[in-house]
């Protein structure tokens, strides 16, 4: 009877070892922290001047509670086109409030097409920065080619010659024309110094791409070819950014 009683009693124990989580782990429920942003009128958000080039959407690194560390302050990023900075390290700045950040994702330098870089925030300008798009309501996911259609109306919001000048023509829009699980194709208004900019789809209010390039190569041309938001998400992650967009509530 006792050995029977031993038998139970450790089968018990070895039950309750098996559920109990291990130190560092996280449960499957959790979500990732979310970064402690600013206002809405804050001066760092999709759509912000870079100074010749526009910043695009904010992204966040995925961290997550854990016992040792319950509230871990995950790292914030802005995007921006790739041909917009040089390497990585590089110091970047938004006119009239200074440096922000420093280049930690080029993909010219990662040696893809993607044309897409990230800012690694400094941790003082969160508080300074807002995920809403500049213009308009977004974003509030990450737009796929499967959700797309030719016409949709598409958003942009940037600092392109003259158009860029005044604040009643930064906000534009266009008509998506073509696509690729990979790449936009639109005919919009714009231009260079546009380069960077987020590109809204209006109907759903998800990111869909990057302000890149002029389409002259297309058949017709078309003003804007670019990448999908959701292939520089892609990119980034593969370079070893286990990162996500940061979307409005």
């Amino acid at each position: 009877m006792r050995l029977r009683r031993l038998g139970m009693l450790l089968a018990l124990v070895l039950s309750v070892v098996t559920v109990l989580p291990s130190a560092g782990s996280v449960a499957a429920n959790e979500e990732p922290v979310r970064p402690a942003f600013g206002p809405l009128s804050s001066p760092i958000r999709p759509g912000s001047s870079m100074g010749g080039c526009t910043y695009n959407y904010i992204f966040y690194e995925l961290v997550y509670p854990t016992p040792e560390i319950p509230e871990p302050v995950p790292d914030v990023f802005i995007g921006t086109a790739g041909h917009c900075t040089s390497e990585p390290g590089q110091r970047v700045s938004l006119p009239g409030l200074g440096q922000i950040g420093s280049v930690a994702y080029d993909s010219d330098v990662a040696g893809t097409t993607v044309d897409f870089s990230l800012i690694q925030l400094d941790p003082e300008r969160v508080a300074q920065t807002n995920p809403q798009m500049r213009g308009f309501e977004g974003p509030k996911g990450v737009a796929t080619a499967s959700m797309l259609g030719v016409g949709d109306r598409v958003d942009v919001y940037g600092y392109g010659l003259v158009v860029g000048s005044l604040e009643e023509t930064r906000p534009r829009f266009g008509l998506l024309t073509d696509w690729t699980d990979d790449e936009y194709v639109a005919d919009m208004p714009a231009v260079n110094g546009d380069s960077g900019a987020p590109l809204l789809h209006d109907e759903s209010g998800f990111a869909l791409g990057i302000i890149s390039r002029y389409g002259l190569g297309q058949t017709p041309p078309s003003t804007d070819v670019g990448p999908l938001v959701d292939w520089a998400l892609r990119e980034a992650r593969a370079a070893g950014f286990d990162i996500t967009l940061a979307t409005i509530d």
